[in-house]
């Protein structure tokens, strides 16, 4: 007899202002508002926002968790859950728990696949936003998605 594995995907509710959702994201400012408690974790944080058409948030996941000083992110698992929600588009927010939100090498570097990846497959990557201590960087207004 053979097995056949079924995907059961579970979603929980996350309370936030009003006014940050049901209407389109428009900036890294608004991003920033919503998750800008990442930057009291201890250990690396990676959330991916799953996008509708209109750039509005469907859902989204902690895709990964780490240490302290570093994260896995497989392109190909964000994109595959991102797929799962009906996503449009994604962006992907990242914390740094030292405090500075200056992209490492690797930000960089995971970063710019997932942008290609989101090319390829028509499922833009809107923005790539890290975390830090009462600021954000945003790889959209830094222009590194062109």
């Amino acid at each position: 007899m053979a097995y056949l594995k079924e995907l059961k995907v579970t979603f929980t509710r996350k309370r936030v202002d009003d006014d940050l959702l049901n209407r389109p994201v428009e900036s890294p400012e608004q991003v920033y508002a919503l998750f800008k408690d990442m930057h009291n974790e201890t250990k690396e944080k990676v959330v991916v926002l799953h996008l509708n058409p209109q750039l509005e948030i469907l859902s989204y996941e902690v895709a990964s968790i780490g240490s302290a000083k570093a994260t896995l992110m497989e392109p190909v698992e964000l994109y595959r859950n991102a797929i799962l929600a009906r996503a449009s588009s994604l962006i992907v927010v990242h914390n740094h728990p030292s405090g500075t939100c200056k992209p490492s090498q690797a930000d960089i570097g995971i970063a710019m696949r997932l942008h290609e990846l989101g090319v390829i497959h028509g499922m833009p990557l809107q923005d790539f936003i890290i975390i830090g201590d009462d600021a954000y960087s945003s790889f959209q207004e830094d222009g590194r998605f062109r």
